[in-house]
């Protein structure tokens, strides 16, 4: 089966199916970046005719809002063939889903009442009334029980699959997480594998009690979850959905349209109190004033990403005190993460320190001596 691969944008480094493709170069960027490239109320755009154009990332082209297109508008135009590729190889997803159930229940049929593989595992009083047939020195007797086990042999060889057909190879993870960007009924195949292979951890243990906490004192309070690994937030919707947590899900793999869906959902509906998000793709730009609870799964060595991630709860009009759980792991990188942190907060706030700034112009007393050698 061939798979259609995502691509990847120069500037935000996200994966995008379906990305917008600039013209006449055909250099592509996800709908997001171009859309902020293009944006008339951007930085730079008063400063001279040169720098009110903007570029392609790739080639620095002249990039204009008529002449982009995305790619399945493309594919459909000039290459329908590769989007009737990518239907048959979804059609066939879904036949391979309904393939597994038969597969299943043709297992339990080949499993005979004693839990044994059937016509496989045979029973001691089955050997002890063969051994009696073979002391009696029956010719006709051990005829019949040749005859008994070629027929066993062929039956097993021959449950293999009810209809015949042979059993589709397993996916991998990695191939079912590519997917599962692709609609939701691949993303719930994804979870449903991910859920049998779910191992819980601390991090993610301490983020259900959390959240477990949160609902117990206030139901109608909403939470965001942040962290910069996708895969830690595929592993963390697994006990979302075993503790019937309603939640949304926020990152740049999903399209623009997914994304507006999922923060629609977030703020107006009721039910939905939690929303895992991407740090790279929703540390700026939204507005989600209605959670007043943060959840940092892991820390990034640059402190203000983390403080932009939380400003999206410190939105007006904020009516509730807005709490930040950071989910940290001791006596491993995460310390030394957290130590680079304050550095960069302390060389930050000596710079912008008016009293630091002042003592770095002018010599105090002891520098002076340094000077002139009396020291």
């Amino acid at each position: 089966m061939k798979e259609i691969d995502s691509f990847e944008c120069p500037i935000c480094f996200e994966a995008d199916p379906n990305p917008t493709i600039i013209l006449p170069c055909g250099h592509t960027v996800c709908g997001e970046c171009v859309q902020k490239l293009i944006d008339p109320s951007r930085p730079g755009q008063e400063v001279g005719e040169e720098a009110s154009q903007p570029k392609c990332p790739h080639c620095r082209g002249d990039l204009m809002a008529k002449l982009i297109t995305d790619y399945r508008h493309f594919c459909k135009v000039h290459c329908p063939e590769r989007l009737a590729v990518e239907e048959r190889d979804m059609e066939e997803d879904h036949d391979s889903d309904s393939d597994s159930d038969d597969d299943e229940i043709d297992d339990a049929d080949d499993v005979d009442e004693k839990g044994n593989l059937a016509d496989f595992v045979v029973d001691d009083e089955e050997n002890a009334s063969e051994a009696e047939d073979d002391d009696n020195g029956s010719d006709a007797g051990r005829e019949t029980n040749a005859v008994l086990k070629k027929k066993k042999k062929s039956s097993v060889k021959s449950t293999g699959k009810g209809k015949g057909k042979a059993r589709a190879p397993k996916k991998s993870m990695a191939q079912l997480k590519k997917e599962g960007q692709r609609n939701k009924a691949a993303k719930k195949k994804y979870l449903r594998r991910l859920d049998k292979t779910w191992i819980p951890s601390a991090k993610i243990l301490e983020t259900v009690r959390l959240l477990e906490n949160i609902r117990q004192n206030d139901p109608t309070e909403k939470t965001l979850i942040f962290s910069q690994f996708t895969s830690l937030l595929d592993l963390v919707e697994v006990p979302l959905i075993q503790k019937r947590f309603k939640y949304e899900r926020y990152d740049g793999s999903m399209s623009l349209d997914a994304r507006a869906d999922a923060v629609e959902a977030f703020m107006n509906n009721p039910e939905v109190n939690i929303m895992v998000v991407s740090l790279k793709a929703g540390n700026a730009g939204l507005n989600l004033w209605k959670a007043s609870q943060v959840i940092m799964l892991d820390p990034f060595w640059n402190p203000f990403v983390e403080e932009q991630a939380v400003d999206r709860a410190h939105r007006m009009p904020q009516p509730r005190e807005v709490t930040v759980h950071r989910v940290l792991v001791p006596e491993t990188v995460e310390d030394r993460i957290c130590a680079l942190q304050e550095k960069k907060r302390e060389i930050i706030g000596a710079a912008l320190d008016e009293n630091a700034s002042k003592g770095l112009a002018r010599l105090n007393v002891r520098e002076l001596k340094f000077l002139f050698g009396m020291s």
